[in-house]
């Protein structure tokens, strides 16, 4: 299987190809749709935010990825993340495309539209449950922070309204959605958005059909790129009064050096990142592995944990479910920063 992995050299060269968005193209509600996310200093941002606000602000993982789907599909992983809003309905919120690339999907209803994105002969982002007025169509070139469109406003649906976020090496692939589905899932045969699913009673792991943990995939991503000067990490809103620790390695099982409660106030110099391999073959949020290294002006600083499981959503095995994301990326002038 292709390496996950896209190299500096091979997103300048996908950047070439792609070639320019469609001029003077406006979607049929243009109206409605909100302009980029803020100036983002490096390739990567939340797929998720509020017009106004910084990408990622006030949302959390209601199901991590290769996470039992609980409630909704029990007995099923879960091939994406579910980004729900904290203290609203999600329906409405601003969707934005998490790297440059071209449109390669918009239609289904999922419900709602998708949209899949590729940004490397093997890489691919895939946004589902947005509005059917999208702000793009397929084939059109775009840069990390354009918006895609709107989550699906969902009434009296077994779902409440969300975005499914997935990133993973396929457009179709043969079992998955391609002409040989192994499973008899909603997407069908030669269906590019895919089930969203995958049993856990087969044999493979998602990250085997080629899926990859989306957190994972974008702070390697990310390291490869290269981490910009100036960029903050700054608690964000739903974080508040939370207590985090401060570890001397980037894993819960090193000394801890002091506790933080964080405050609308702080912001701390990003240092380094670290995430767990794209490709792990975990089964619930504690697989998670996504940290940050701060400094604390003239304190000795540490690594902090930026994807922290919750027991909100639980497995049948009474593992978590869902992730808490506490941290935002910003640049120095309080624009969006990479995702991860």
């Amino acid at each position: 299987m292709p390496s996950p992995h896209l190299s500096r050299r091979r997103l300048l060269h996908g950047l070439a190809g792609v070639g320019v968005a469609v001029a003077g193209w406006q979607p049929r509600n243009a109206a409605q749709i909100v302009p980029s996310a803020p100036s983002i200093p490096t390739t990567f941002t939340a797929p998720i935010g509020w017009a106004g606000q910084v990408p990622g602000d006030g949302f959390r993982i209601g199901h991590g990825f290769a996470c039992e789907n609980t409630w909704f599909n029990r007995g099923w992983w879960h091939t994406g993340e579910d980004w729900y809003a904290v203290d609203r309905d999600t329906g409405d919120a601003v969707i934005y495309a998490v790297a440059a690339g071209e449109v390669v999907y918009v239609g289904f209803d999922y419900p709602g539209r998708v949209i899949i994105v590729r940004h490397a002969d093997d890489l691919f982002s895939a946004y589902g449950h947005l509005n059917f007025a999208t702000a793009v169509r397929q084939g059109q070139a775009v840069a990390a922070g354009d918006t895609l469109g709107s989550v699906l406003l969902q009434v009296r649906r077994r779902a409440p309204s969300h975005l499914h976020f997935e990133l993973r090496t396929f457009l179709t692939t043969p079992l998955v959605n391609g002409d040989r589905p192994s499973h008899g899932v909603k997407c069908g045969t030669n269906c590019p958005p895919g089930p969203g699913y995958w049993p856990i009673t087969a044999p493979e792991h998602p990250t085997a059909m080629g899926w990859r943990n989306p957190t994972h995939q974008q702070v390697k991503m990310a390291l490869e790129q290269g981490i910009p000067d100036g960029i903050k990490v700054r608690p964000q809103s739903a974080a508040m009064g939370r207590t985090v620790a401060l570890h001397a390695e980037p894993d819960g099982g090193s000394t801890v050096r002091k506790h933080l409660t964080l405050g609308p106030d702080d912001a701390f110099a990003l240092r380094d990142l670290s995430a767990g391999d794209p490709g792990s073959t975990g089964t619930s949020a504690e697989a998670y592995g996504y940290w940050l290294r701060i400094a604390l002006g003239d304190e000795v600083g540490g690594w902090v944990q930026a994807a922290i499981p919750s027991d909100r959503e639980t497995g049948s095995d009474g593992r978590p479910s869902s992730i808490d994301r506490p941290f935002l990326l910003v640049s120095a002038e309080g624009n969006a920063a990479p995702r991860p």
